[in-house]
């Protein structure tokens, strides 16, 4: 469990682990936004699996790191999951932790996708709506979301340009 709490007074978060580590980081939303109310609209009933990209690249956490720029690359994508036997996601590596990792190392360089991956993952079950994706990435700070069945199972992933690309063709003004 990850939790956050932000004081009003200032611009940084500090984020709990459940392994008790706390971190801060900045807060890139306005403050001022935070009293405002919130509008339903039809981003609250439509689901999830309507913007989501079920072809995915994942991987397994033995896979050599060397080859991950050319998958990431070579599929133009963001992030690539990383997935154990039953096909439930374990960790997710991005664009930024290859370059991190792999352009400008720190000490040993990493030989498997397991020693690159941020070991914790953030889903939401295929029955979550638009509206829930936008606010749990908008709250944590990420840009893609993974979509589990009810089994934990990964059936797809979600980018904040998915959102954004919905959005454009539903906000009513789109020819």
């Amino acid at each position: 469990m990850v939790m956050m709490e932000t004081n009003p007074d200032e611009s940084r978060q500090r984020v709990y682990a459940t392994d008790d580590r706390t971190s801060e980081r900045e807060v890139h939303c306005g403050q001022r936004d935070a009293n405002l109310a919130r509008v339903p609209s039809i981003a609250d009933i439509v689901p999830l699996t309507e913007i989501m990209t079920r072809d995915m690249t994942v991987v397994r956490a033995d896979l050599s790191v060397r080859h991950l720029p050319d998958l990431i690359a070579r599929h133009r994508i963001g992030c690539v999951p990383v997935v154990d036997e039953r096909g439930r996601p374990i960790g997710m590596i991005t664009k930024t932790d290859v370059i991190a990792h792999l352009i400008t190392p720190q000490g040993e360089l990493p030989r498997i996708a397991g020693e690159v991956m941020l070991p914790i993952t953030i889903a939401v079950s295929e029955r979550a709506t638009i509206a829930h994706a936008a606010s749990l990435m908008s709250a944590e700070d990420i840009h893609h979301l993974l979509v589990v069945d009810l089994d934990g199972v990964l059936t797809g992933v979600v980018s904040t340009l998915d959102i954004v690309r919905w959005l454009a063709r539903n906000d009513g003004f789109a020819p």
